[in-house]
């Protein structure tokens, strides 16, 4: 697995992803008990690079892949991909999870190293 390099992220991304099956994952951020401010009306994007030429090689967007919801004391993403999007992707890649507020502000939420194994399932 490769190091991460330095980050001005928010938090650290890691994590295995099987590119065999649809991936369904969620996860909370909250800023001081409470949900992020105005994070269902900004665009979220998570990205993986290739670790070796930084080129993107799979975007995920709220409205689309990611699903976006406030409670009051934190903000779910819920992360729904088919795995025909994930077929291709083998090994380490550089992931980035930023949004961009109405506002045209720009916060990276969170940066590191994802690994895609190959796992065919039988379907």
């Amino acid at each position: 697995m490769r190091i991460p390099t330095q980050t001005g992220a928010k938090g650290l991304i890691t994590g295995t992803i099987s590119n065999g099956a649809t991936w369904r994952e969620s996860f909370e951020i909250s800023e001081n008990n409470a949900e992020l401010a105005d994070a269902d009306t900004s665009v979220w994007k998570l990205v993986f690079k290739d670790c070796d030429s930084g080129s993107p090689v799979l975007t995920l967007t709220s409205g689309a892949e990611i699903t976006v919801t406030q409670n009051g004391t934190e903000t779910i993403f819920a992360i729904n991909t088919l795995g025909v999007s994930l077929k291709e992707l083998v090994g380490d890649y550089h992931a980035d999870f930023a949004c961009q507020a109405v506002d045209g502000t720009v916060t990276h939420w969170g940066s590191g190293i994802v690994t895609f194994i190959d796992e065919n399932l039988g379907f």
